[in-house]
């Protein structure tokens, strides 16, 4: 009856549907029980109405005289309800199978395949083995070199052609094919579209597929999430047999897989994962080089520079030479083991002796059988200067701390000491070539020529609220250093909670101890040896690095004679505890011996105790000295050492990809350490290989004189330097490398696509069992449901049955005499 209807009212469906269902529905949902009841009610009006007709008619012609009036009635009623016929129709369709091809650069990577399945998997791939066969049939020792170096693009191209696998064909004969390359930021590109419109449509062969000899890898990162999401909301609400990835299974940026795995197995879309590659390739990666940016003349530089290995583990006595190089003179060089894989730190040293600027490379030479021989080195820019680290010491009284102190800063030929003794003999400050000063730096013009400002137990009675305020200007705005050394007569206790000195309390990274309060009892004070312990960032800190090797550090730590006091404060939340009392607790963990934090734009350290010089005991001055020496050139390394300090450039990093956000930080002053008044400022880039040169505009940050902020895209690999046209001579240097995540792993994730198949209901696949691909996807047909709408009330039909209607009830009552 359906179909008659539809042909009646013109309406056709698809080739291929059929109606399974249908439904009369009224415009506005009105039920049935009301349709029925208005029509009953007409029914019996009329009834009446023929009934008391003053002309007399034969029952038989009153029926019906009634059931044409009830007609037209109810074809009226039709009209103002709004009939609609819903069907439901069903079609039967072929899926589609999505086929996501890999384009990163990691699919470059020629593998160096040395066991034999691996060679075995190259040559099925290239067709020189039987694909059914698997890895039980052996190959000719003859032809082994043929397979043992293949990009992972040929091994790709070799299986899409292989006539014995007859892949593509054979799926375009159960699906209809869809195929997309991707790679980084979800950057999904259509390569062919491959629709059979009919069954007895010619069969595809290889030859209809050109797109192969087309695949490349040129992506720089690839993004398997993003893409596999990308696909599937192109894709959404279409019958899919599934997605059938080729890949390496690299993932370095954007949604995680496996999330986009969890979003497919909701839709029930199937995950076939084909993996192009090896699992463990021979590689050894030199990663980053740690080592100060600015380094003292004549000092012994110690260099950490991380290494990383894979597929080399298990070879007894394998080793290789890591060299460092000073602007291509080798300057160290050390023995590195590969006996295990995975990442090891390895430390070199070399002595400084030339000033100027310079690029620090480590370097490992590439070996036959590793698959990337362009990750075997890493380099960073070194400035040498001749030059010394201003330092202003500050303490009340001649102190056994301030004694040993005073000996290290005046002796160490990096620093340039300047010592204040605010109860010194007066004779001292006459000596010829004396260290000390009179009094402290009324202005911060003087104060301001410092690198590093360092207060031992100082009454803050003696320092105006200027000073107070320049100190910490000199830190927040200024970039400088300070450090507070505790003592039990003023430091740090004088200075917290007291409103007038809360310039330095605001610098300082600890607080009152909630739990205990201020003071401590001196019996327990003096009588309680402590073992100071460092924190998990302590140990990692080179400023609190010791020993020679690193592995040795926690324990000389353990071995360092013990102090008997410690102020009792806590410290700030997001400080750095560096050290800590293991046995005291504070409101906020255990109680900090040594704590750092930023301030502003510069840095503050807070030392605990004054028992340090405890640590020469039975060592002499060696661990002290050293302790010392290193804590004043970390903290003196956000100064620019050896240039204008009125002009202090700093980057967000020193190493770049390029392409990257390259942020600036510019603190410029003018004569008298007055912030420089201009809006903006022009910066400069320059090349350290060719001289060219990028120019940017950096401007002065809202409620911030003196500061300047600007950011650039790092430029092509090299080295650069930057600096701010009004000065030249204050240099920043940085790094930009090749922005290419592809090769930092080499190796083919295996076990993600694993992951991502058994997540999905889908399998992985390997050349030994590509050719099980096709019967593993189905080719079932997908029932395709759909609604087809019919309005009856406004169909040319509908009003030829109303005149009908009308026409008939019109000759019956003329028939009948009535009007």
């Amino acid at each position: 009856m359906n179909d008659w209807i539809l042909k009646l009212t013109g309406k056709t469906v698809d080739a291929g549907s059929e109606i399974v269902g249908s439904q009369l529905e009224f415009h506005g949902n009105v039920e049935w029980g009301w349709v029925a009841l208005l029509a009953f009610a007409f029914a019996v009006i009329l009834w009446i109405s023929y009934r008391w007709l003053p002309v007399e008619l034969s029952g038989r012609r009153k029926a019906v005289l009634v059931v044409l009036r009830a007609t037209f009635l109810v074809l009226l009623l039709g009209i103002l309800l709004g009939p609609v016929l819903s069907l439901e129709l069903s079609r039967k369709v072929r899926q589609t199978l999505l086929v996501l091809i890999d384009n990163s650069q990691s699919m470059s990577i020629a593998d160096p395949r040395v066991t034999p399945d691996d060679v075995k998997r190259a040559a099925i791939a290239r067709g020189h083995l039987d694909p059914a066969q698997g890895l039980e049939q052996s190959l000719e020792e003859g032809r082994r070199g043929e397979f043992t170096k293949l990009a992972r693009t040929d091994i790709l191209q070799s299986v899409l052609t292989n006539r014995q696998l007859n892949l593509l064909p054979t799926l375009s004969g159960k699906c209809d094919l869809v195929t997309y390359s991707f790679g980084s930021g979800g950057q999904v590109r259509e390569l062919q579209r491959v629709y059979r419109m009919k069954e007895e449509d010619a069969k595809l062969t290889l030859e209809d597929f050109p797109w192969i000899d087309e695949i490349g890898a040129v992506h720089s990162a690839t993004a398997l999430g993003d893409s596999l999401i990308e696909i599937l909301d192109r894709k959404r609400g279409q019958p899919l047999a599934g997605i059938w990835v080729i890949s390496d299974g690299a993932h370095n940026t954007g949604v995680l897989p496996r999330t986009a795995g969890s979003e497919l197995s909701k839709v029930d879309v199937p995950l076939f994962l084909y993996g192009v590659g090896i699992t463990s390739p021979a590689d050894i990666v030199v990663t980053d080089i740690d080592a100060p940016s600015v380094a003292f003349l004549e000092d012994e530089l110690l260099v950490r520079v991380r290494v990383r290995s894979q597929g080399l583990g298990n070879r007894q006595g394998l080793e290789e030479q890591l060299i460092l190089r000073l602007n291509d003179e080798k300057v160290a060089e050390e023995s590195v083991d590969f006996g295990q894989d995975g990442e090891q730190q390895i430390q070199l040293r070399f002595r400084a002796d030339i000033a100027g600027d310079f690029e620090l490379k480590a370097e490992i030479a590439a070996r036959e059988d590793e698959t990337d021989a362009n990750n075997n080195a890493a380099t960073r820019h070194l400035r040498i200067v001749d030059d010394k680290i201003r330092v202003l010491f500050v303490d009340q009284s001649p102190r056994d701390e301030f004694r040993f102190l005073r000996q290290v800063l005046t002796r160490d030929r990096r620093m340039k000491a300047d010592i204040l003794l605010l109860e010194a003999d007066p004779e001292i400050l006459s000596e010829e070539n004396s260290p000390y000063i009179k009094r402290f730096p009324e202005n911060k013009n003087e104060l301001f020529e410092y690198d590093v400002l360092i207060f031992g137990d100082v009454d803050p009675k003696r320092l105006s609220g200027t000073q107070m305020e320049n100190i910490n200007e000199f830190v927040s705005r200024f970039g400088g250093a300070f450090v507070m050394i505790a003592g039990r007569r003023f430091s740090p206790l004088a200075y917290l909670d007291n409103p007038t000195t809360d310039p330095i309390a605001d610098l300082l990274p600890v607080e009152p101890d909630s739990d205990s309060g201020f003071g401590n009892d001196d019996d327990v004070v003096f009588s309680r040896p402590i073992k100071i312990q460092l924190t998990e960032l302590g140990r990692d800190d080179p400023m609190l690095n010791l020993a020679d090797a690193d592995s040795d550090n926690d324990q000389l730590w353990d071995n360092l004679a013990p102090i008997y006091w410690v102020a009792s404060v806590e410290s700030k939340p997001g400080a750095e505890v560096l050290a800590v009392d293991p046995d005291q607790e504070t409101g906020r963990g255990k109680l900090p011996v040594i704590t750092r934090h930023q301030y502003g734009l510069g840095q503050v350290l807070y030392v605990g105790t004054d028992n340090f010089w405890r640590w020469r005991r039975n060592v002499g001055d060696r661990l002290y000295t050293r302790l010392w020496g290193q804590i004043s050139q970390r903290m003196a390394q956000q100064q620019s050492i050896g240039t204008d300090k009125r002009t202090q450039i700093s980057l967000n990093r020193e190493n770049f990809m390029t392409g990257d956000r390259v942020r600036v930080f510019a603190r410029l002053y003018q004569a008298g350490y007055e912030p420089l008044a201009e809006e903006e400022v022009g910066g400069v880039y320059t090349s350290a290989t060719d001289g060219t040169q990028g120019r940017m505009m950096l401007k002065v940050a809202a409620g911030k004189p003196g500061l300047y902020l600007g950011e650039f895209y790092a430029p092509a690999a090299g080295q650069y330097q930057f600096h701010v046209e009004s000065s030249p001579e204050a240099r920043q240097d940085f790094t930009v490398r090749e922005a290419s995540l592809e090769m930092a792993e080499t190796a083919m994730n295996a076990n993600l696509m694993k992951d991502l198949a058994t997540l999905t209901s889908g399998q992985f696949f390997r050349e030994e069992n590509l050719h099980e691909l096709p019967k593993r996807i189905g080719a079932d047909r997908a029932e395709v449901r759909s609604r087809m709408e019919v309005a009856l009330g406004t169909s040319p039909l509908y009003f030829i049955l109303i005149m009908f209607v009308v026409t008939i009830e019109w000759v019956v009552r003329k028939f009948s005499y009535l009007k």
